[in-house]
C-alpha cells in the first residue's frame, strides 16, 4: 500500500513539476527562435547603400474600414499605418528618424536609389476613400534621364493587404519593410518576437538583432517582413530573394528583391492571414499543431458567443461535458479506492516484511475490485496538454487582445487585480475537499500546491486564469453529483 501512494504521489508530484518547468522556461526564455542556417549568406559588413529619404512632399489619405493610411509622394513610401480595432500605429518613429520606411522602394544601383529616394511623384489622387471596393493609387514620376517611375498601390475595403507594382524601364526594384515595427502601449511582451521574420520554402525564420552580424541574405523567400507578438508588416511574393539588414545600433530593415508583390501591414488574425498564407507568422511554438485547429473553434464559436469571457466558460462546459464519462469512473474507482482501505491495511500488516508478497497481494485486489490505483492521475493528466494548448493560444492570439470579462480588462493579460488567480487558488482547494481519498494528509500537499498555482497564474493570461477556474468549479460540482450519485446506489 505504502509503496502505491508513493508510486501515485510521484506520479502527480512529477506532473506538477513539469508544468513549472515548461512554464518557467516560457516565463524567463519564450519560444525558441530559429537562427539562419540553410540558404544564407552571412557579411560582417554594415550594408549602407540606402540613402535616407526625409522629405514627406504631399501625404495621400488613405482611409478603409480596417485602417488609415499615409503616403509620401516622395518614393511613394508609406509614413503611417494605423489599425483602427487594436487602436495600433505599426510605423516606427525611427522611420522618420533614419528616412527608412516600409514600401520605399530603392535598387541595387546605388546612385539610383539616391535619385529615387528624393523622386517626387504625381499622385492620382490626393486622397483615397475605401468602402464599397478595391481602390487604386497611381503615383509617376521622371527621373533626371527620362525615364518614368510608377508605383501602383491597390486598397481593399475588407483586408489589410496592398497589391504594389513598381516599374522602372531598365532596372531592378526592391522594396523595403521595416526599420522594426513596434507599437505604442503595451501590446507586446517579452515571451513574443520582436524583429525579422521571413518564410522560406524549407521554414519559418526568426532573428534577432543580435543575430544579425551585418547583413544576412536568404533565397526562394515566401514573405519576409517585421512583426511584433501581435502584428506583421511583410511582403508576400513568388519565390524572391530577400535580406534582413542591421541599422546601427540596434535596427533592422528587410530588403526583399521583388517589384510585384502583396504587402501585408495588420493584425495576426488567423482567418486573415491564412487567406494569404502567412499564418505561420502566428508562432504557437510546438503545440501549433493543436493550437491553430482549437483557435478556429473559438472564432467559430465567438460569431454566436460575441463575449470572449462567456465564450472560454462555454468552450470549458463542453470539454467537461466530453470528459463526463472519465470523470464518473475515475470518481467510482477513487470512492472504491477510498473504502478499500482497511483491507489494504490488513494486507500491509500481514505481508509488511515480506514485499513481494505485499505487492503481489495489492495487485490480487485491486484486480479483484476491479479498481485502477492510477486513475485519479488520469483526468490530470488528460488536462495538461488542453492547458498548454490554450497557454499558446491565450498568450498569441491577437483576437482576444483588449477582450474584457467582468472587472478584468483584457483576457489576453494577467488580472491587474489578481482577483481571478487568487479564485482559482480557491477552488482547486474546494475541488480537494470534494475528491475521495485514501490519503486525507494529501489534501495538504494539494493545498500547497495550489497555493503555488495560485502565485504562478497570477503572471498568466487572465483568459487562461478563467478557463482553470471554470474547469475547477465544473469539476467540484460533478464532484459533488457523483457523489451523491453514487450514495444514493450504494444506499
Amino acid at each position: 500500500m505504502a509503496e502505491q501512494k508513493g508510486t501515485r504521489a510521484s506520479l502527480i508530484q512529477a506532473v506538477i513539476l513539469a508544468a513549472l518547468v515548461f512554464f518557467g522556461f516560457q516565463l524567463f526564455f519564450g519560444h525558441h527562435k530559429e537562427k539562419a542556417q540553410e540558404q544564407v549568406s552571412r557579411s560582417v559588413v554594415v550594408k549602407s547603400d540606402i540613402p535616407p529619404s526625409k522629405p514627406l512632399g504631399t501625404v495621400v489619405k488613405v482611409d478603409t474600414p480596417l485602417y488609415t493610411a499615409e503616403i509620401s509622394t516622395v518614393n511613394g513610401k508609406l509614413i503611417k499605418l494605423y489599425v483602427k480595432k487594436y487602436k495600433a500605429q505599426l510605423i516606427s518613429p525611427v522611420s522618420r528618424n533614419l528616412g527608412i520606411y516600409p514600401l520605399m522602394t530603392v535598387s541595387d544601383n546605388s546612385a539610383l536609389s539616391k535619385e529615387l529616394a528624393t523622386l517626387n511623384l504625381e499622385p492620382s489622387a490626393v486622397s483615397v476613400n475605401v468602402k464599397n471596393g478595391p481602390k487604386k493609387l497611381v503615383l509617376r514620376g521622371k527621373l533626371p534621364d527620362g525615364r518614368e517611375f510608377v508605383k501602383t498601390l491597390t486598397f481593399y475595403p475588407d483586408s489589410y493587404r496592398i497589391e504594389v507594382e513598381t516599374s522602372l524601364k531598365g532596372a531592378k526594384l526592391q522594396t523595403l519593410v521595416g526599420p522594426d515595427i513596434k507599437v505604442n502601449e503595451a501590446h507586446t511582451s517579452r515571451m513574443g518576437h520582436i524583429g525579422p521574420v521571413l518564410e522560406t520554402e524549407n521554414k519559418v525564420v526568426r532573428l534577432k538583432v543580435k543575430d544579425i552580424p551585418g547583413y544576412l541574405s536568404f533565397s526562394r523567400v515566401l514573405w519576409a517582413g517585421e512583426e511584433d507578438k501581435y502584428f506583421l508588416m511583410a511582403v508576400k511574393g513568388k519565390s524572391f530573394p530577400a535580406t534582413v539588414e542591421l541599422l546601427p545600433p540596434k535596427h533592422t530593415v528587410v530588403r526583399n528583391f521583388v517589384e510585384s508583390f502583396t504587402f501585408y501591414g495588420g493584425p495576426k488574425e488567423l482567418n486573415r492571414l491564412e487567406k494569404l498564407g502567412l499564418d505561420s507568422a502566428i508562432d504557437f511554438g510546438i503545440f501549433g499543431f493543436a493550437a491553430k485547429p482549437t483557435l478556429k473553434l473559438f472564432l467559430f464559436l465567438h460569431r454566436f458567443i460575441p463575449n470572449w469571457g462567456l465564450l472560454i466558460i462555454v468552450f470549458t462546459v463542453l470539454i467537461r461535458i466530453l470528459l463526463h464519462p472519465l470523470a464518473h469512473k475515475t470518481y467510482v474507482s477513487m470512492k472504491r479506492m477510498q473504502e478499500l482501505a482497511p483491507k489494504l491495511e490488513e494486507i500491509k500488516k500481514k505481508y509488511g516484511n515480506d514485499p513481494q508478497k505485499l505487492q503481489e497481494e495489492t495487485m490480487k485486489l485491486y484486480r479483484e475490485t476491479g479498481v485502477n490505483p492510477a486513475s485519479g492521475c488520469l483526468p490530470m493528466l488528460l488536462q495538461i496538454p488542453i492547458f498548454l494548448v490554450l497557454y499558446e493560444i491565450f498568450l498569441n492570439a491577437v483576437e482576444l487582445k483588449g477582450a474584457s470579462f467582468l472587472w478584468v480588462p483584457d483576457l489576453s493579460r494577467p488580472d491587474p487585480t489578481y482577483l481571478l488567480p487568487v479564485l482559482m487558488g480557491a477552488s482547486m482547494i474546494l475541488q480537494q475537499f470534494l475528491t475521495p481519498t485514501t490519503n486525507p494528509q494529501q489534501r495538504y500537499i494539494f493545498i500547497a500546491v495550489s497555493v503555488i498555482f495560485t502565485f504562478m497564474f497570477a503572471h498568466f493570461p487572465a483568459g487562461l486564469v478563467l478557463y482553470w477556474f471554470t474547469n475547477n468549479v465544473i469539476t467540484a460540482l460533478q464532484n459533488f453529483i457523483i457523489k451523491k450519485v453514487v450514495e444514493m446506489k450504494g444506499a
